[in-house]
């Protein structure tokens, strides 16, 4: 019997005293300082505002007097020098793939990929060597699904990169294949759990999954209890973004999220950039230590708070509490950033619509969008402009959502261009 609940993916770093791990991330941030600023122009003149060079960031304390990095500081440094805005570190001809993320934001992925910090995720989930990992998340242009791939090959887990969609198919492979571990959406499992129960099936004889490893959607508690009580699996999750990586991970005890030693995590208040003390809610702020695109100080946009008690698994590691939610209106949904902005550019394209409010509820554990929209005058063709705005919605935005014509006036003023209704556990 396979011991899914006990071991680590690298027991030395894992189980680091707080004085080696300080020591440790040390010696890192200063060698990836020193590294942004001989090679990545944007990361130079990041120094250069504050009138910094990167030895006068001697403590993890420091990064204070280094500017934050936010989404939006991204997109619009890759459209003034494209592809990457300045913040990569070696040529496009050094690199094994370029990344696509909404936005759009292009993202460089190293040749070699040794970056252990989701590797460590997935084993802390349960799954180890000799695995059939069924991987639903997107192969197409974002990193996510690969970052996943190469980091299951690191322990010997053999993957179905199968991505997400076409339920009936993926029931199939759980069950032809002998699928005994998930990686994907919380919410695509739950929709996978119904499909098979409608099929008639017996999901625990039926099914051999005995592990699951979630993220890029919140994950409210009943919905954990709801399929570990039909599958009889452990159901962990691992969060992170596609532009700083894993940033936390849950272990079999589910108390907090560990944060890997190979990044350096930040709770910021939200106005001026400080370090929050142990336990106050703010905003997550994150440097990693890529050769390929160094992010330091990047701000997720998330709020939540770091819990420093030790932990029953063994490992020793500061950890995250729950998301709490967003700084700003930029909303996950379907597991995909949505912002403003980027709602504005499809709107745009379409000079007969004068106000637009996106709503994001929540049913059965699937996000649900509806997008109000005001027109200048009543056209004759309503049903021919629906479908065009959704068509292009889902082109661009990478999120499926039902258009809704409303009476002039019928968007309340003031408000929020997206308004996420979702109530969280």
């Amino acid at each position: 019997m396979i011991d899914r609940r006990h071991g680590f993916f690298n027991e030395k770093k894992e189980t680091l005293s707080k004085e080696a791990r300080d020591a440790y991330q040390r010696s890192k941030l200063s060698d990836i300082l020193s590294h942004g600023y001989l090679h990545s122009k944007a990361i130079r003149s990041g120094f250069e505002k504050v009138g910094l060079r990167p030895e006068q960031i001697q403590e993890l304390r420091d990064l204070e007097k280094l500017p934050i990095t936010k989404k939006a500081d991204l997109v619009n440094a890759q459209k003034e020098v494209p592809p990457f805005g300045g913040f990569e570190v070696v040529s496009e001809a050094g690199l094994r793939r370029i990344y696509v993320s909404p936005g759009p934001v292009y993202e460089p992925g190293e040749w070699d990929y040794d970056d252990i910090r989701w590797a460590q995720a997935l084993y802390a989930c349960g799954i180890r060597k000799g695995d059939i990992v069924l991987n639903t998340f997107n192969y197409h242009l974002t990193p996510l699904a690969l970052m996943l791939d190469e980091s299951l090959g690191l322990f010997k887990a053999t993957v179905i990169p199968v991505g997400p969609g076409n339920i009936s198919m993926q029931i199939n492979l759980l069950r032809q294949l002998r699928v005994t571990a998930y990686v994907g959406t919380p919410s695509f499992l739950m929709a996978m759990i119904e499909a098979a129960e409608g099929l008639r099936l017996d999901l625990k004889r039926d099914l051999f999954l005995q592990t699951a490893f979630v993220g890029a959607e919140m994950f409210p508690e009943s919905l954990r209890q709801k399929i570990e009580s039909k599958l009889d699996v452990m159901v962990r999750q691992g969060y992170g973004t596609v532009d700083v990586g894993c940033l936390g991970y849950e272990c079999p005890e589910k108390k907090g999220m560990h944060i890997p030693e190979d990044v350096i995590v930040e709770i910021v208040d939200t106005e001026t950039g400080k370090q929050m003390e142990i336990g106050a809610t703010g905003e997550i702020v994150a440097t990693n230590f890529s050769k390929v695109f160094p992010m330091l100080r990047f701000a997720t946009g998330d709020l939540s708070y770091l819990m420093e008690e030790p932990c029953a698994c063994g490992r020793t590691s500061m950890r995250l509490g729950r998301i709490l939610g967003r700084t700003d209106q930029v909303t996950k949904v379907f597991g995909i950033f949505v912002h403003p902005w980027q709602v504005d550019e499809v709107m745009a394209k379409f000079p007969m619509v004068s106000n637009y409010q996106m709503i994001v509820t929540r049913k059965d554990y699937r996000d649900e969008v509806t997008i109000y929209l005001e027109l200048k005058e009543e056209i004759a063709e309503q049903t021919v402009l629906k479908r065009k705005l959704e068509k292009e919605i889902k082109e661009n935005l990478k999120v499926t959502a039902e258009v809704v014509f409303t009476v002039k006036g019928g968007i309340p003023d003031r408000a929020k261009k997206i308004d996420d209704r979702r109530i969280w556990e």
